[in-house]
């Protein structure tokens, strides 16, 4: 397996976040002051933005009288769920969600996007009864298990995720889910403090999945935290490997950015940059 991008499925934007948001509207301001003369000029594009206002909101209008009528097939629900979320209206997402996670409960990710609704509006109860239902048809699907644990750790239910993940381990053996179940179980013992036994989990995923880059890399992360640069970046390297140049190029990045970080701490009030090994 090689590591390129993260799977849509695992990616949940969370509209409330200010860390997603606030970066690229501190980057337009700063756009806008360095170039308004061009306010003029780019005020043209405002009637193309309008048109594709008006005509989102037609259909919006459109899809919801025929879900009034009764007659809205499950994909033109899923159209107007995708533009009920857009508008922020959560309530009305989470009215749609329900039914059709009901009639389509192989599709776990809309049952997950539900309970992450849930989650948004405090309802903490309703979130994990449908992470659960997820569960209950699938006990080792790793992002039902990562959304779990990210739960009840919230909630400071720490052994229960410990007695899930083990159970899900040994469910999982010799499955495809081993690997992404086995990093979460690790994660959760560094949490614990439990490095030694991290290190033993990763190691052994990495003897069962010698070409899978992931495992690899989070044994470096460990490491990393540990001051043990010069290991961490080796196994950076045999990440690398298995990973797509993109990602490669993201590594080297990482590899001396930590190396970086060690020269600085060894002495932070010299010019240390020229002494900096930027191939790792």
């Amino acid at each position: 397996m090689r590591l390129g991008h993260l799977p849509l499925a695992t990616l949940k934007i969370n509209r409330h976040s200010p860390l997603l948001w606030l970066p690229v509207v501190m980057a337009g301001l700063a756009l806008t002051a360095a170039a308004g003369w061009q306010l003029g000029r780019t005020s043209q594009n405002e009637p193309i933005l309008n048109l594709e206002q008006q005509r989102l909101q037609r259909r919006s209008a459109a899809l919801e009288e025929k879900l009034l009528e009764g007659t809205a097939s499950d994909a033109e629900q899923m159209q107007l769920l995708k533009l009920r979320l857009a508008s922020g209206d959560d309530e009305g997402a989470i009215a749609l969600l329900e039914p059709l996670s009901d009639r389509n409960p192989s599709q776990w990710s809309l049952r997950l996007l539900l309970a992450d609704l849930r989650q948004q509006q405090n309802d903490m109860t309703g979130a994990e009864r449908e992470i659960r239902q997820v569960l209950n048809i699938n006990p080792i699907q790793p992002q039902a298990l990562q959304d779990y644990a990210r739960l009840q750790l919230k909630l400071g239910n720490e052994q229960a995720v410990v007695e899930q993940l083990k159970a899900a381990v040994v469910a999982a053996a010799g499955r495809p889910e081993a690997l992404p179940i086995g990093l979460l179980q690790a994660d959760l013992q560094q949490r614990q403090g439990l490095n030694a036994e991290a290190e033993a989990t990763y190691s052994s995923l990495i003897a069962a999945h010698p070409t899978d880059p992931r495992p690899f890399l989070a044994l470096a992360l460990l490491k990393q935290t540990q001051g043990q640069i010069a290991a961490a970046k080796q196994l950076l390297q045999r990440a690398k490997l298995y990973s797509t140049p993109v990602a490669g190029t993201v590594l080297d990045q990482i590899a001396a950015s930590w190396s970086v970080g060690a020269i600085r701490e060894q002495a932070p009030s010299s010019e240390g940059a020229d002494l900096v090994d930027t191939n790792p």
